[in-house]
């Protein structure tokens, strides 16, 4: 996953059955990728998607 730019870091508290969530995806996602993703690539995979999908037809 590209990051452009100078990162910055976002920290977020989650619930458990938040974090095993991310887990589950992690291990889901990793079939596909060759390694397993991070809890923050599932984060920012997430909210890049999120973002995109909200601006449209807003």
């Amino acid at each position: 996953m590209k990051v452009g730019g100078e990162s910055k870091q976002l920290a977020v508290r989650v619930e458990e059955s938040f974090l095993a969530a991310i887990d589950q995806k992690r291990i889901e996602l990793s079939k596909g990728m060759g390694s397993i993703p991070s809890r923050s690539d599932i984060v920012r995979i997430a909210l890049e998607q999120f973002l995109q999908m909200s601006g449209k037809g807003n």
